[in-house]
């Protein structure tokens, strides 16, 4: 009796030990998809640093680059909204109406995959004098001064270069075993 019950407890203990190391191995893969979406959201702002001016100012769906804040668009897939665009993250052909990623970019030799979505936070396509963008706290148009600045002395006066743009990248990497990864950046150029 007493060997039955040791060896209940010996096989419960191997299961356990077998399930905390692929728990830690799917969580590995998580933080390697994790870093190869870092190394995409780097290429998404050279690519927004190779192209300031006229040609960020109208979409580049060939480049993920979309010119205005893309509000009605479902980036994960998961929230079932008829009403908002999927993203074809996969390539799909049968993806009817969905929006675009950049082209997939092999990161660590070939391991990892990622494809992101660069939009400009602009309420639509064209030059920022004439849409409505997101701009700075303390900002002109919010008053400007010394609004929203910590400081003690002489007032500091914050000055916002006019053609300064927010752009949100949105990068899905997947790395093996099929583990996915999404982050999201917001920058300002």
């Amino acid at each position: 009796m007493a060997l039955v019950v040791i060896s209940l407890g010996a096989v419960a203990l191997v299961r356990s030990v077998d399930t905390s190391s692929l728990v830690i191995g799917n969580l590995g893969f998580k933080q390697d998809a994790t870093s190869a979406a870092a190394q995409a959201a780097e290429q998404a702002i050279a690519y927004l640093n190779a192209n300031v001016g006229t040609t960020l100012q109208s979409d580049q769906t060939a480049a993920g680059y979309y010119a205005s804040s893309g509000d009605a668009i479902d980036m994960t897939g998961q929230s079932g909204d008829p009403n908002r665009a999927l993203v074809n993250w996969t390539g799909a052909s049968n993806c009817t109406g969905c929006i675009q990623p950049s082209a997939q970019i092999s990161l660590n030799g070939g391991n990892n995959t990622a494809r992101y979505i660069i939009t400009r936070l602009c309420s639509a396509a064209g030059a920022p004098s004439t849409v409505d963008c997101a701009v700075p706290v303390g900002s002109a148009l919010t008053g400007g001064g010394n609004k929203g600045v910590v400081g003690y002395g002489k007032e500091k006066i914050e000055t916002m270069v006019p053609s300064s743009q927010y752009y949100r990248i949105v990068v899905r990497a997947q790395s093996a075993r099929g583990t996915v990864s999404f982050t999201e950046t917001i920058v300002r150029l």
